[in-house]
């Protein structure tokens, strides 16, 4: 009969522990298949901390141990944005803030006298008294020596899942965050145990994505640019097969890339970095990227120069990109840009058409790889959001913002009138608003949603009103 062993152990770590286990690498905080640090807002930054300080209880962490030819590799899973924020208190890099719920600390010192001895009673007992902290705008190195030993002390409960396989490991990383708001591009990933690493070493490590391309901060916080990456490899290896669906393409990719295809990527990353300016570098966005890689890996076979790229490049920011192709229906770049959710299979192929069509053409080449598809014609919904946000918006982005809705509205009333279909276009479009802006929207449409209970048909003039009062809200917060 085969053995079974117990697959999860519970063990009680402190605090300072754990910091210089992470500090040796014992515990490894970079699996690929985890979201990154830093995600939590400021007021749950604070209110974590000042809730380690006052020894209040907090959920678990959880460790997946990994067996392997080197030994034991430890794992953490979930728990990383309690750790590494406790870490960065305890290492300086941020105070709390005004707005800390509950800020006072109550606790018991002893006594002293005037030459700083300790003092006793007529039994030769210590005696205490009772004093009171304020944690306000307080750092690690302003807490009184008791608080600082109640931080550093503090117990972590932690559960350690025993020989996991890579498989397991990513099981687990879904089944922790299935509550806690992952949104779509980082849940991906978690299906994607064979290859999650190749993705995160790129997207983690590649200079492109840090001095070229046109990210913002948010976006690479959200995981935006290991989507980049799997749109990428599925594009250029893989176009037949596109999946639309982040999951859906995480799956396929797990299951039919391999080192090969992202060691490509990488090659053809680091020619890019050679020729790509700031000017040039505006055209590598998170909704366009996967396009101009493509794009490249068909020019790499045509054995030219690199610059050549770069000077089509810049050719069609100044030109091609409004012309019109007659056996293309007339359709420029632009129109297709514009388009129907440039997400889907037949978009994506009209534009890779389109584009080595006017690359070769400036080339004086004539051949040709891609095959075009139909167009599918134009959604409704992005017309609003342009028209009341920004011009530049694409359905792309829409597919994004309504993503990024859901994630938002999971931790509010989900019976509230704000929510009706009619109310959809004003919120979709404050989505989008905290985009082009770079806002977190995580607390105050909470805040809102328990407010508000009714909407303005109106859906241009409620979604001015929503955008004001999160404005005001900003100011108060």
């Amino acid at each position: 009969m085969e053995l079974v062993r117990d697959k999860t152990k519970h063990d009680t770590y402190m605090n300072s522990t754990l910091q210089k286990m992470f500090k040796r690498g014992e515990l490894r905080r970079d699996h690929p298949q985890q979201r990154k640090a830093d995600q939590w807002d400021i007021q749950t930054r604070d209110g974590f901390v000042a809730t380690v300080i006052k020894h209040e209880d907090i959920d678990s962490i959880k460790i997946c141990e990994q067996l392997g030819k080197n030994g034991v590799t430890l794992w953490l899973i979930d728990g990383l944005q309690r750790l590494t924020t406790l870490e960065k208190y305890r290492n300086g890099v941020f105070k709390l803030g005004k707005s800390v719920e509950m800020p006072i600390v109550h606790y018991q010192v002893a006594k002293k006298g005037g030459k700083d001895e300790l003092l006793t009673d007529d039994e030769g007992n210590l005696m205490y008294e009772s004093v009171q902290y304020d944690l306000r705008g307080a750092g690690y190195e302003d807490l009184p020596e008791k608080l600082k030993e109640e931080f550093d002390n503090y117990p972590v409960d932690v559960v350690k899942h025993l020989d996991c396989t890579d498989e397991e490991i990513g099981y687990h990383i879904r089944r922790y965050n299935h509550q806690k708001s992952m949104n779509a591009t980082q849940s991906s990933i978690t299906y994607m145990d064979s290859v999650a690493r190749y993705v995160k070493n790129l997207s983690g490590g590649h200079r492109f994505f840090k001095d070229c391309g046109n990210y913002t901060a948010n976006e690479k916080k959200k995981g935006v640019i290991d989507r980049v990456i799997s749109e990428s490899v599925m594009a250029m290896f893989f176009i037949d097969h596109w999946q639309k669906q982040s999951k859906k393409m995480g799956e396929y990719l797990n299951d039919h890339a391999g080192r090969e295809e992202f060691e490509l990527l990488e090659e053809n990353l680091d020619r890019l970095k050679e020729i790509i300016d700031e000017d040039l570098g505006q055209m590598f966005n998170s909704k366009n990227s996967f396009i101009w890689f493509t794009l490249f890996y068909k020019f790499t076979k045509l054995g030219i120069d690199d610059r050549r790229f770069a000077e089509f490049l810049r050719e069609f920011m100044n030109r091609l990109h409004e012309m019109k192709l007659p056996q293309y229906d007339n359709l420029s770049f632009d129109s297709l840009d514009a388009n129907k959710s440039t997400k889907d299979k037949s978009i994506i192929m009209k534009k890779l058409n389109l584009l080595e069509c006017l690359m070769l053409n400036y080339l004086q080449r004539e051949e040709s790889a891609f095959s075009a598809f139909p167009d599918e014609g134009a959604a409704g919904l992005a017309g609003f959001v342009r028209d009341n946000v920004s011009m530049d918006i694409t359905e792309y982005d829409i597919d994004q913002y309504m993503e990024v809705l859901e994630d938002l509205t999971l931790n509010v009333d989900n019976s509230s009138k704000l929510l009706d279909e009619k109310n959809r276009m004003s919120l979709i479009a404050m989505t989008a608003y905290s985009f082009q802006a770079d806002i977190d929207l995580d607390d105050w449409i909470v805040d809102f949603f328990k407010r508000k209970k009714t909407y303005i048909n109106d859906q241009k003039e409620n979604y001015l009103d929503m955008k004001a009062d999160l404005l005001n809200y900003i100011k108060r917060h």
